[in-house]
Formats: structure tokens, sequence, C-alpha cells
């Protein structure tokens, strides 16, 4: 139980507080007011731009909204459309007040067809309201290290204190990434669900164009309104690295995405070191009923580098000779480093791969015993 607390928190800290640094030192033709560039897999910048500016998100909010109703309700659940959620503005499923579906069908509808109602429906549904459902939204927010951003309804109509950064959007589309069910819709191009009371169902496109127009795109959310712009958060994957793009009052969402996007993979790869519990070493353990024990990662080791520059990579393991017994599984006895140019880029604490146990005293003795006769 123990160990298995510290991968949970091990893990909720490299999605959600790992930020790294920002790459980017040449300009990026991007008309957005605000951008941003970020690796999904390290959460480093590799671009920026206004990055921490605070800017009307309009439906790129349902990113959020999405995961939250995700994590707190339970895919076939019902979900009936109030008057309210009937009657909210602007882009719409056309639900109608009393209209009954399960929540991964209003996903669709929120992240597909960006559905404000179908986004009030569930806020509702699942909070009881759609304010103590911001509640939760802004609690995420801020527990994903979002803190330059606030939310005061679920779909991003435009209200005072409503507001985001690219940055802090970034990083909860990062996170919301790593949900498998988030993932499979958002970089889904068509849903069809039901329509009650209609002869035909509802036949819903993804407002996200760049997933027809750059071959590696694979999601987010698109989002407009007149006070924000055009936005958009986007995801795009080339052999195996995954990049996440953030435009806000963009004059063409598409193109600054994509220049954004090329620039990454043309600039930047991304260098596996170690998986993890990849054997990386083994020590010696005084006194353990086993004379070994393998060394490895607490965590995947993978760096964000410039191309062409893993020749310059050094990679060091600081390993004492030995540990005493006992051994706890996990258990702290040493570090990587990894150094480029003389930059220290990563520093990675190496752990026991299993337990070792003290030997038992009449063992010890005997060990003794038999040293004293050779």
């Amino acid at each position: 139980m123990k160990y298995r607390l510290i991968c949970l928190l091990l893990l909720v800290t490299l999605l959600t507080f790992m930020t790294g640094r920002t790459w980017a030192k040449s300009e990026v033709g991007v008309t957005a007011s605000a951008a941003i560039l970020m690796d999904y897999t390290t959460g480093e910048t590799l671009y920026q731009k206004n990055a921490s500016q605070r800017l009307a998100p309009a439906s790129t909010t349902k990113i959020l909204t999405a995961i939250v109703a995700i994590e707190h309700g339970k895919q076939d659940q019902e979900i009936v459309a109030s008057t309210k959620a009937s009657k909210a503005d602007g882009s719409s499923i056309w639900l109608a007040a009393g209209e009954c579906h399960n929540l991964k069908d209003l996903l669709y509808g929120i992240l597909l067809s960006s559905g404000n109602d179908a986004s009030v429906a569930v806020a509702e549904n699942l909070a009881g309201s759609e304010q103590k459902f911001t509640t939760w939204m802004n609690t995420k927010a801020k527990d994903l290290g979002a803190r330059n951003s606030n939310f005061v309804n679920s779909n991003g109509l435009p209200e005072k204190e409503h507001y985001t950064t690219a940055y802090d959007l970034a990083l909860i589309t990062r996170y919301a990434l790593h949900n498998p069910i988030f993932e499979e819709i958002v970089k889904t191009k068509k849903k069809i669900i039901a329509w009650p009371g209609h002869k035909w169902d509802r036949i819903m496109y993804n407002h996200n164009k760049l997933l027809w127009r750059y071959e590696y795109a694979d999601g987010v959310k698109t989002g407009y309104t007149r006070q924000a712009g055009h936005c958009l958060v986007s995801s795009a994957t080339k052999n195996n690295h995954r990049l996440i793009a953030v435009v806000l009052n963009s004059k063409d969402v598409y193109a600054d995405s994509k220049a954004l996007f090329d620039y990454g993979f043309n600039h930047f790869q991304l260098y596996r070191i170690a998986s993890a519990d990849e054997k990386l070493g083994t020590i010696n353990v005084a006194q353990g009923v086993k004379e070994h024990v393998s060394v490895v990662a607490n965590q995947p080791i993978n760096l964000l580098i410039p191309k062409g520059t893993e020749s310059k990579l050094k990679i060091n393991l600081d390993l004492p000779s030995s540990v005493q017994a006992p051994v706890e599984r996990a258990q702290p006895v040493g570090e990587l480093n990894v150094h480029l140019g003389g930059e220290l880029l990563e520093k990675v604490p190496l752990v026991a791969m299993a337990p070792v146990s003290r030997k038992g005293l009449l063992q010890r003795i005997w060990d003794w015993f038999t040293e004293l006769l050779q």
C-alpha cells in the first residue's frame, strides 16, 4: 500500500506540476494574441507568446468541463436536460427540456459539437447546480497548477470573471489527454447519438477542422465568442512524440497551430533514457538475505532535446557501493544525472526494485563463524 501511494503521488506530480524549461529562442509566426506549444510527455514549453496573459477562453472551457465530468460521473449515468439547459445561448445540440441521455453521449455533444446546453445539463446533473460544478472546475484547475484562471460557467459563454491563459489551458489539456475516455472523444470526427421525438438521429461533427487539415492532429477543442475571438487548443502526434498547442484570439487558428506543431517537430525530439522499472544497475546489500538489489528509476526518463544533440548527452549513475539491509521496495538509493553541453537537464531518483530482508541472527552468526574458518 505504501508503494502504491508513492507511485500515485509521483504520477500526479509528473502529470500536473512538471513544467520544465522554455526552449524556444526564435519567433514562430503566429497571429494569436497568446500562444503556447507544450510537450505532452515532459510538460516543457517549446514556445510561448503572452502565455500568462488572462484572456476569455470561449468554448475551450469545455476541456475542463469534460475532464471534471468524467472524473465525477459514470459513463452510463443518466443525464436529464433541465429547462435552463435547453435554453442555453450559443452553440447547441438542441436538447429539449426533459430529454435524457447517458453522460458519455453528452460528452461527445460537449467536445465535438460544443453544446452549451449539454455542458449545463451535465453540470447540473452531476453537481446539483452549475454554480457548484464550477467550484469543482476551479478546484481542479488549481490542483493542476492552473493558478491564473477562474471559471464561472461550464460552457465558456462570456462572463467578466471567466478567464484563463494559454499556459493554464495547456496544463489542463495535458492532464485531460492522459484520460483514455477524453482522449478518444476529442479525436473523433463524427458521432451519432439518439434524438428522441425525431425520425432521425443526431449527427455531430467535430468543430476542430485541424483533424482533417493536419495529418498528425488528434484533438482537442475549438472556441469562439466575439469577446474571445477564435481559439483552438490542439494536439498532434508524430513518431510517438506528442505536442499540445494553444492559440487564443487568433486570425487563423489552424495556420497558427500548424506553424507551432511544425516548429516543434522540426526542432525537437523526445529521447528515451529509460522506462519506469527498467533495470539500470545493481548494488550490494550488506547483511541482506540477497547479496544484490537491482536499481531502477522511479519514473520514465524521457528528455526533450534539440534535434541532433543526442550524441552530446552525458548520463551518470550516482550510486553507493552498498546499502545496509533491510531494504524497502522503492527505497531511494541514488540518482541519475543527465547533462547536455554542461547543463543539467534531468536529475532522477534511483530506487531499489525489490525489498531485501535483513538476515536473521542465526544466519549472521553462521556467516561470522564461516568467515573465521576461511
